[in-house]
């Protein structure tokens, strides 16, 4: 298993364009994606999951990977955040 954890900075909290994003990169990988609030769990590979947690500005979130191709996940999101912030 692999994790890779980012804060929430943006004042709207997580954005819809931003969590589409979370969830584009999740469907490249066939590993299990989820991401995991203080509070609640949403499986990465659906946005309707994604839409259903409640993330909120200086929250910090964290993506679990387990699958047989979650190091190229993990590469992937670490992609998107040094290019994207949240």
């Amino acid at each position: 298993m692999k994790e890779i954890s980012f804060k929430v900075t943006n004042p709207q909290g997580l954005v819809s364009r931003k969590a589409a994003e979370l969830v584009s990169v999740a469907n490249k990988y066939s590993s299990s994606i989820t991401l995991v609030t203080a509070n609640e769990t949403a499986d990465l590979k659906s946005i309707m999951n994604v839409f259903g947690i409640t993330v909120d500005t200086g929250d910090t979130l964290l993506i679990k990977i387990e699958g047989k191709d979650e190091e190229e996940a993990l590469k992937g999101y670490e992609r998107l955040f040094a290019s994207v912030t949240f």
